[in-house]
């Protein structure tokens, strides 16, 4: 089991920063621990933007599919109603979206990690001191997730 871990801002430029820091303290990580990340920004015209590092080499479209349903499931979304599916089908419950949408509004940012607990206990004092929301619940990871291949 991993957890969903929201880091969320109240600004558009925050979760870009946490993202650079993310890709710092990966080499830091042990060996087999998968970080999946992905930054998004919530835009005042309630747009949503999703960035997304990968290696050019593999691209995962599944990877970055997963993200899109993930995502627009838990934030609304214009145009993105064929990706929303109900929040229980990640293994997340109705409450922790209520709280994901309250501390994403418009004009805000956030970094959404799927990641083992025991990596989130290394990586949480780097990244407390961006400040912000830290969501955390846990969800099951789907078979045909290329990141969580071990």
């Amino acid at each position: 089991m991993s957890d969903l871990v929201v880091l969320a801002y109240a600004d558009e430029h925050r979760a870009g920063e946490v993202m650079a820091t993310l890709h710092r303290l990966r080499p830091t990580t042990a060996a087999g621990e998968a970080i999946d990340a992905v930054c998004i920004v919530r835009r005042t015209d309630w747009t949503v933007t999703v960035n997304h590092e990968e290696e050019l080499a593999t691209p995962n479209e599944a990877s970055m599919d997963y993200w899109r349903s993930l995502i627009s499931t838990l934030i609304l979304t214009p145009g993105t109603a064929s990706l929303r599916c109900k929040v229980a089908e990640f293994g997340i419950t109705s409450d922790f979206e209520r709280r994901v949408l309250a501390a994403l509004p418009p004009g805000s940012s956030a970094v959404l990690m799927i990641v083992a607990p025991q990596t989130l206990d290394r990586l949480e004092p780097a990244l407390q001191c961006f400040g912000g929301t830290m969501l955390i619940t846990p969800i099951e990871r789907p078979r045909t997730h290329a990141a969580w291949a071990v």
